[in-house]
């Protein structure tokens, strides 16, 4: 991915609540990763629970993945926009915001028919 594009998707607002909200847990922001992705992870270490596994895994694969496509699908047919999702974190937690993430991952997985979503 070039600098650029990279650049381009950190300064998007859902990367900015999520590198403030790593900042408000007290943890730095690795340049390499998308705060969003980070955020996930963040509250997966600090005892969060997913309804499946395969939620953990998709998460692991979606960091390896190019950020602007890992973005995207993340982001993809949101029920009420992107713009509520960045309202709902801004008033919630570290620790809430990374659950209400990995909860939009999850509703996310459910909703990829190329996908499916384990029984």
């Amino acid at each position: 991915m070039s600098n650029d594009l990279s650049a381009h998707c950190r300064l998007l607002p859902l990367n900015q609540l999520a590198a403030l909200k790593l900042k408000a847990a007290g943890r730095t922001v690795d340049p390499e990763r998308l705060p969003v992705f980070q955020l996930m992870a963040w509250g997966l270490s600090n005892g969060l629970r997913t309804t499946h596994r395969r939620t953990v895994f998709e998460l692991e694969n979606l960091q390896a993945q190019d950020p602007a496509e890992a973005f995207a699908y993340l982001t993809g047919n949101l029920p009420g926009g992107l713009i509520d999702l960045e309202r709902a974190l801004l008033k919630l937690s570290p620790k809430a915001a990374a659950e209400l993430l990995l909860d939009t991952l999850d509703m996310r997985l459910k909703a990829d028919p190329h996908n499916p979503y384990p029984g």
